[in-house]
């Protein structure tokens, strides 16, 4: 398990009880300082004061847990337009949405799909891909997959 992911399962429970979804966390070397990039969504979606809360939160955890020796800096903020798709709930959340798909393997000659988001069932997820038509890809063939916008 690397940091960043470490950091994911101590915050997990936290962010459910709080009643916000961790979409990703990134832990970065930055201008001399490590960054912890945390994206948190919620139904409506996120307010400045619900960064401002999780952050408060989330550091408080973090610091009394000692995960992190070095000093650091943590970034609370809304995934954006082309948030990350990292889990099944997040691909039959999103279905009908425009995504961009990049697998391990190469399936019909390519690695890149774009496409309709047309569900996830039994471990695949399924795309109506701009170039290649309908096709599923199994879910642990995705190396990335993002909202397309």
């Amino acid at each position: 398990m690397n940091k960043a992911q470490e950091i994911e399962s101590l915050l997990l429970p936290i962010a459910a009880r709080e009643k916000v979804e961790i979409v990703d966390v990134h832990y970065v070397r930055g201008s001399g300082v490590w960054v912890v990039r945390i994206f948190i969504d919620k139904d409506g979606g996120i307010t400045i004061k619900d960064c401002e809360s999780m952050s408060y939160i989330f550091s408080y955890v973090l610091d009394v847990n000692n995960v992190l020796v070095n000093s650091y800096s943590l970034e609370i903020s809304s995934p954006g337009p082309n948030r990350v798709l990292k889990n099944k709930e997040s691909f039959k959340r999103f279905t009908g949405s425009r995504v961009r798909i990049r697998t391990f393997n190469t399936i019909n000659n390519q690695k890149n799909f774009l496409g309709i988001l047309l569900g996830f069932m039994n471990g695949k997820v399924k795309i109506h891909d701009v170039s290649g038509g309908i096709l599923e890809i199994e879910f642990l063939d995705i190396k990335r997959a993002n909202m397309e916008t």
